[in-house]
């Protein structure tokens, strides 16, 4: 039986590919990590910009709820569903004995008076035609009898009415 010697260096092809199947597995795992951290990053910008909308219309939202508690938004609403300013309130006082006290006289809420529409310029009134009815006099003759007074009960008959004052509301961005 012969022997026969050792090599002395492993042969060189399987190393060969042994290491260049390292090297591709390498940069297949590199190239499919370089993948998925893109597809996060499309996902995240995507979740970002849906969030920036969402956080503009929930400031929208709040800017619209600050807006209809407005004083003067809210005696509009209040006034379109019927609702008139209260007037004179009453209090009550309880002793810590249990009697009650009155504060103050309390009266109904009324409605104000509407007022009349008034135009900034008022239309002039036709003359007298050349046809006469009957009981009316000719331009420029006094009329006899009693005088008729303005159907509003007003002594002028263009009287504006004063106008109500406005709340004014400080609020952290100014004096609205």
């Amino acid at each position: 039986m012969s022997l026969r010697p050792a090599p002395k260096h492993a042969p060189r092809v399987p190393f060969a590919l042994l290491v260049l199947g390292l090297l591709i597995g390498g940069l297949v795992a590199l190239l499919a990590l370089n993948t998925a951290s893109a597809a996060n990053e499309l996902q995240r910008h995507d979740l970002a910009t849906k969030d920036a909308s969402i956080a503009a219309s929930v400031e929208q939202l709040n800017n619209d709820v600050a807006a209809s508690q407005a004083p003067g938004n809210l005696e509009r609403i209040a006034a379109q569903l019927g609702m008139v300013p209260a007037g004179n309130p009453a209090f009550l006082e309880i002793d810590p004995d249990g009697k009650v006290h009155v504060l103050g006289s309390p009266g109904p809420a009324t409605a104000p008076p509407v007022p009349a529409p008034t135009s900034p310029h008022p239309k002039k009134k036709a003359t007298a035609s050349a046809t006469k009815t009957p009981g009316s006099k000719a331009p420029g003759s006094k009329a006899t009898g009693t005088a008729t007074k303005p159907a509003t009960g007003h002594s002028t008959p263009h009287s504006t009415p004063t106008p109500a004052p406005n709340a004014t509301t400080t609020l952290p961005g100014g004096t609205r």
